[in-house]
């Protein structure tokens, strides 16, 4: 793994000097314990496909035996315990030309979007029919960057979509109509919304992220500024407890602050090999996981952040996500050496 860290491609949007990050980032134990492997699918068949580098939120689980990745046939679900896979929405479904950028799955839908601003939107189960419909909207020409899952505060079900051009739209995901628009100077790369729908978090193409009230006018200043970055971000997370939100950038490291003081980080840790492409916390909130571009996922456990289990494997990643039971990390691998597939590890109770 030494070569690979010292021949694998760095990106830095703005230059900086990779050392003097990793001298303030923390240096948890390392442990072995946490999360054990269980499973692998392999080959062609369940390669995610990744169409920017930079956007690697591509796998997602609504629960142990149902994970969600783009592939190049169209939407596709595997079962790990039964050791199948099936394509729910067809590329066919899509407009065409649609290259995909965003993928959204939970609350019984999958929301997709592109390189030219558009988002389609389907359900994930349709018995009547034998394939499922989808839905598009299109609110402005430049590519869709992430999309979260969103509620409001009355409980009506939205969904957050970041685009390149600086504008976080909350769409109304019952009748597809914009809800809320805010515009930034700066590219919106990722968001994430508290699950009381009170709190967003948008970073993106600014050494600072933002935590945004979400029930405040848009022509509101952000509620705080998260900073202490030294390159652009492309993923944060709210804990399960809305107390802690996480980035993820490219100075190689992803930093954890608390919601009630965030002017400096709780906690900072640094990767191997590239920028923190992926973060997400579990649902149980006990460990938050953050993915490097290749070869790497660290999981951290939040309770104090003592200790962390570096999970190392070899090729691109498209993704990590927790099941929601907490008790399943899924990992996409998706390389044009090395192949892909999607990996299984299950939580070590007894630890």
């Amino acid at each position: 793994m030494a070569y690979r860290r010292s021949v694998y491609p760095q990106f830095q949007s703005i230059v900086h000097n990779t050392y003097e990050v990793q001298k303030q980032a923390l240096e948890p134990e390392l442990v072995s314990d946490m999360f054990s492997f269980r499973y692998s699918a392999l080959g062609d068949g369940y390669k995610s496909q990744i169409n920017h580098f930079q956007l690697r939120d591509l796998v997602w689980a609504t629960s142990s035996y149902d994970v969600f990745y783009w592939h190049s046939e169209g939407v596709h679900r595997w079962n790990p315990w039964m050791r199948t896979r099936e394509c729910i929405v067809p590329r066919r479904r899509f407009p065409q030309g649609y290259r995909l950028s965003a993928l959204c799955v939970g609350n019984g839908m999958v929301f997709t979007g592109d390189y030219r601003g558009r988002y389609c939107v389907a359900p994930l189960w349709n018995e009547s029919e034998t394939w499922r419909p989808v839905a598009m909207g299109k609110l402005d020409v430049d590519i869709i960057n992430h999309i979260a899952l969103g509620h409001s505060s009355g409980g009506a079900q939205s969904i957050l979509i970041a685009h390149n051009n600086g504008s976080l739209h909350t769409i109304d995901v019952a009748t597809l109509s914009l809800r809320q628009s805010r515009s930034f100077d700066w590219a919106v790369n990722s968001c994430a919304q508290t699950d009381d729908g009170r709190l967003q978090c948008a970073v993106g193409d600014n050494t600072s992220g933002v935590l945004l009230d979400a029930r405040a006018s848009t022509q509101s200043s952000p509620a705080a500024y998260l900073g202490g970055h030294y390159d652009y971000s492309f993923s944060c997370a709210f804990s399960p407890d809305t107390r802690l939100v996480a980035t993820g950038s490219q100075d190689m490291a992803a930093r954890v602050f608390d919601v009630r003081w965030p002017s400096k980080p709780l906690a900072m840790f640094c990767g191997h090999i590239g920028a923190m492409r992926s973060v997400s916390f579990s649902p149980c909130g006990g460990f938050l996981a953050a993915a490097e571009p290749a070869d790497y996922v660290h999981v951290y456990d939040t309770h104090g952040f003592a200790h962390v289990q570096d999970i190392d494997l070899m090729g691109e990643i498209a993704g990590a996500t927790f099941s929601p039971d907490s008790g399943c990390l899924f990992v996409g691998v998706a390389d044009a050496l090395h192949g892909g597939g999607l990996l299984e590890f299950t939580v070590n109770n007894k630890r």
